[in-house]
């Protein structure tokens, strides 16, 4: 099927006249939410804030969630630590000796051409 100019600069019309679609508002698990909230949290422990009263404060604002999800669910949500740096004139530790190449002369598997047998 051909269409004509006429049809194609219809149908860009009628495309350009297309409301703009709502954005879906994201949802988030319980996890998720803690994870978001991580640093609010952290502050409020700071402030003298017990889990369990930071629990009960999130269940009051619709964040259902018992006192030992969210101790987990915060363990959770910490960045993984990293690597101790090493201080100006430390000494690196040792590395392992590397391992040396075998010899080649004591290989015992001799590649053999292909045949037709099975």
């Amino acid at each position: 099927m051909k269409y004509t100019t006429e049809q194609l600069e219809a149908i860009a019309s009628k495309l350009r006249d297309m409301p703009p679609v709502e954005k879906k508002k994201q949802e988030h698990s319980k996890q998720e939410a803690v994870r978001v909230l991580s640093k609010e949290i952290a502050a409020l422990q700071k402030r003298g804030y017990t889990l369990d009263q930071i629990s009960e404060t999130l269940r009051g604002e619709g964040l259902s969630i018992a006192t030992p999800t969210l101790k987990s669910y915060l363990q959770r949500a910490k960045p993984a630590k990293k690597a101790p740096v090493q201080a100006p004139g430390d000494t690196p530790p040792p590395r392992p000796a590397d391992k040396k190449p075998a010899d080649a002369s004591k290989a015992t598997f001799t590649p053999k051409p292909d045949s037709d047998d099975i």
